[in-house]
């Protein structure tokens, strides 16, 4: 734009300030992130818990699982006679074949060993980013 002369000061001409404009200001642009940056952190703050949470119900599905086929390795035992039972898992002893878990142990207690019905509990125990984890079951189990 040429500079107009007028008693000695010269004018410049103005454009349209936002009618002609192309783009975005880095006002424009800084507000956009401003905005835009909390929101992208929650959701991936978000997505995180989501997998922590996941990873926890995984570990407790396994403990689950675990403490179901020992239920059943005594109940299959239990044919046998209750004595079987009782010398193949003694009460508070860690029954061994189990690595599926971080620290995995499970144990089988019952608080009489010669009840009949026998009351078991299995209690599965592992470690969840250095947090200990419990799952128990317990049931009835005669001589079949």
């Amino acid at each position: 734009m040429a500079p107009i002369w007028t008693d000695g000061a010269f004018l410049i001409e103005v454009k349209e300030t936002m009618k002609s404009k192309n783009g975005f200001s880095l006002m424009e642009l800084v507000i956009v992130l401003g905005i835009l940056m909390p929101v992208t952190l929650a959701i991936v703050a978000a997505n995180v818990y989501t997998f922590r949470v996941s990873e926890t119900a995984q570990g407790s599905t396994i403990a689950i699982q675990d403490a179901h086929a020992t239920i059943e390795r005594i109940r299959n035992t239990s044919k046998q006679g209750l004595a079987q039972v009782t010398t193949t898992f003694p009460s508070g002893a860690a029954v061994a074949g189990f690595a599926n878990l971080p620290a995995e142990q499970v144990v089988v207690t019952y608080p009489s060993a010669s009840a009949d019905p026998l009351a078991i509990t299995v209690t599965v125990t592992w470690l969840d980013r250095n947090r200990n984890m419990a799952r128990a079951l317990s049931t009835w189990v005669t001589q079949r």
